[in-house]
C-alpha cells in the first residue's frame, strides 16, 4: 500500500507515494473512497454498473486534487456505493475512471478541501509524493 489516512476530529489527510502514473490514481482513488466511507467500501451487489470520475488540470498535482475530490463527491451522490476502478485513461492534462458501483449505498461522510496547506506534491515519477488535506464540514 503506497497510501495512508490519518484523522482527527476536524481534518482528514490523505499521503500518497507512487512509482507510476497508474499506480498514483489507482491508491488516489482507493484512499478517497475510503476516506468518504470511513473504511473501506463494503462488498455488495453488483449488477455491473459503474459510476465515470474524471480529475483535469494542467499539471500533476491539479490533475490529482479535482480527481480526488471528484471520487468524495461521487461517494456522495451515487446511487450504491464505489469501489476502486480496474482501469484509467490517460490523456493530455486529463484521468479518468470508472468506479465500480454496488448494492446497497453506503453512507458517506462530507470532506471540504482543507483552506490552508490543503494540497502538497513533490518529487517526480518514480518518486512522485503527495497530501491532500480535507476538513469536516461544522455542523
Amino acid at each position: 500500500m503506497s497510501y495512508g489516512i490519518s484523522q482527527t476530529p476536524s481534518s482528514l489527510t490523505i499521503t500518497l507515494a507512487a512509482k507510476t502514473r497508474d499506480e498514483l490514481y489507482r491508491d488516489a482513488a482507493t484512499a478517497a473512497l475510503e476516506a468518504a466511507y470511513g473504511g473501506a467500501p463494503p462488498a455488495g451487489s453488483s449488477d455491473g454498473q459503474t459510476c465515470p470520475v474524471q480529475g483535469a488540470g494542467l499539471g500533476e498535482g491539479d490533475i490529482l486534487r479535482t480527481f480526488v475530490t471528484k471520487c468524495i463527491e461521487a461517494a456522495r451522490q451515487a446511487p450504491g456505493t464505489l469501489h476502486a476502478p480496474r482501469w484509467f485513461a490517460f490523456d493530455e492534462g486529463r484521468v479518468t475512471a470508472n468506479l465500480a458501483l454496488s448494492t446497497p449505498k453506503t453512507p458517506a461522510r462530507s470532506l471540504d478541501p482543507a483552506l490552508h496547506g490543503a494540497f502538497e506534491t513533490a518529487g517526480a515519477f518514480p518518486d512522485f509524493r503527495a497530501t491532500l488535506a480535507f476538513s469536516f464540514p461544522s455542523r
